[in-house]
């Protein structure tokens, strides 16, 4: 039994998984990156960061709801 797995897409996210993953995976990266340096740029690059992401997700769900209505 194979299963088809696709990564998520960031220029076209089709469902919520694609959604789902992109913030885990920039979640880690924050992580990761406040973990190993400490300062107020580093923290301020981040703040920015999870703006981008928050403003990114708000766009991908207002894609994939388009997508949703047009198909029915």
């Amino acid at each position: 039994m194979v299963m088809n797995v696709r990564a998520p897409s960031l220029r076209s996210p089709r469902t919520f998984y694609d959604v789902f993953g992109i913030v885990v995976v920039s979640i880690t990266i924050m992580a990761a990156i406040l973990r190993l340096w400490h300062g107020t740029v580093v923290r301020v690059e981040m703040l920015v960061f999870i703006v981008l992401v928050f403003l990114w997700v708000i766009w991908a769900m207002m894609r994939i709801l388009e997508r949703s209505a047009t198909r029915r």
